[in-house]
């Protein structure tokens, strides 16, 4: 009954989120983002931060946008404050937290999403200031060529691949640990048996950062947790590292940038998480936990309402799984042939990432039948112009990964 109440809590909120998502991306294209980004100022490291809260990017997802932006001309500051807020908080997480912990903690969430991304961005551009651009700025996409009609014929496979795709094993994974701490451990466990706030919120922060985990996955456990006594803002704590920090991600910013700015990159979030979480366990303290915390909220949207999302993200998820682990892979297989040129990728670790490959590639003239395979980490295509294939290499490096021919 545990894993069913918390899925039929955040499936309207979700479903909803993904549509306010899509719209995002209907109206503001990649390119949008990219044109804002370039100089090493404040200005671009807000921006950075404020275009990443609303965007519901996973954890591994966001490292080939991120190392892309950085390519198109993104300076040091405003790609690593992308790289920390757009994981921690997106549109489809923060309905989620205000079904599960009320629209004070929601909102909280972001403001300290916020409070993390732009402290690390600007301390970034002081002390690691890039002394000159080593990437021109684009000066178009193919999102700008689309246009926003276009873009709006594709806007469920938007939702369906790219943004539930990129969540979709994790959320169920999610749950299904929700569901489990709320079964095996009894009540007021962590009140009982870790009675220091401060020792919960670094045992939070020491399992958040080198664990992979999604923001919305995150929610139910963090929430399930706070059920059995653990403290807002040892929750908290858990809900901005865990998404913004694993080993794959540091790993990245290592790449990107060096071993100093990674150091930087995991101070700023572990002593900002710190002192949020700290400061949310003061609000809870003199308002009142039921007045932030706000468990348990049934009464929130009619049943009808929320089993209708139940639903119809049940649907979603299960045509996802027919169509990417059946279907396509079928297609794919009847597509590949002697006229076929495969390219290796590096990098792809979820849908997202396989549908930014697929759509560079499809922008590309004198390409045709695109397929790309996330579980084999190989891109197919067929073209009679061999300057095409060294395009679509150039086209995967700009996303942010890594092609040689197969």
């Amino acid at each position: 009954m545990s894993f069913i109440y918390f899925f039929n809590e955040i499936a309207i909120y979700l479903v909803f989120g993904f549509f306010v998502a899509g719209i995002l991306h209907v109206i503001f294209p990649d390119s949008f983002i990219k044109k804002h980004l370039g100089k090493s100022s404040a200005g671009s490291v807000f921006k950075s931060s404020l275009f990443g809260i609303p965007l519901p990017i996973c954890s591994c997802g966001v490292i080939p946008v991120a190392t892309s932006l950085r390519n198109s001309g993104a300076s040091k500051g405003a790609t690593i404050s992308f790289l920390i807020s757009t994981p921690q908080v997106g549109a489809d997480s923060f309905m989620i937290t205000a079904s599960l912990f009320g629209w004070i903690f929601g909102v909280f969430r972001i403001i300290a999403s916020l409070i993390t991304a732009l402290t690390a961005g600007l301390l970034v551009n002081l002390f690691f200031k890039d002394t000159e651009n080593p990437f021109p700025l684009d000066s178009g996409s193919q999102d700008d060529k689309e246009g926003v009609k276009e873009r709006f014929k594709g806007l469920f496979n938007y939702i369906e691949y790219s943004l539930l795709g990129s969540i979709a094993n994790s959320l169920i994974i999610g749950i299904i640990l929700a569901g489990l701490i709320t079964i095996a451990i009894p009540e007021g466990f962590f009140s009982k048996y870790l009675s220091s706030d401060f020792v919960s919120m670094i045992l939070m922060l020491v399992i958040g950062i080198p664990m992979y985990v999604c923001a919305t996955a995150s929610t139910p456990i963090a929430a399930s947790l706070v059920m059995k006594g653990l403290s807002p803002g040892a929750a908290l704590i858990f809900l901005l590292t865990g998404p913004a920090t694993n080993l794959i991600g540091i790993s990245a910013v290592h790449k990107l940038f060096g071993k100093k700015l990674v150091a930087l990159y995991l101070l700023v979030l572990s002593v900002g998480s710190l002192a949020l979480g700290y400061a949310l366990n003061v609000f809870t303290h003199i308002y009142g936990f039921s007045t932030i915390i706000e468990l348990n909220n049934s009464e929130m949207l009619p049943m009808w309402l929320k089993i209708a999302g139940s639903i119809i993200l049940f649907l979603m998820l299960a045509w996802f799984y027919i169509k990417t682990k059946i279907i396509d892979r079928r297609i794919m297989k009847n597509k590949v042939n002697s006229n076929t040129i495969v390219l290796n990728v590096e990098g792809m670790s979820c849908n997202h990432c396989s549908g930014t490959v697929q759509k560079a590639l499809e922008a590309i003239e004198n390409i045709s039948l695109v397929s790309v395979d996330l579980k084999g980490k190989k891109a197919g295509f067929e073209t009679n112009d061999a300057s095409a294939i060294d395009e679509a290499l150039a086209a995967i490096k700009n996303a942010g990964f890594k092609a040689t021919r197969a």
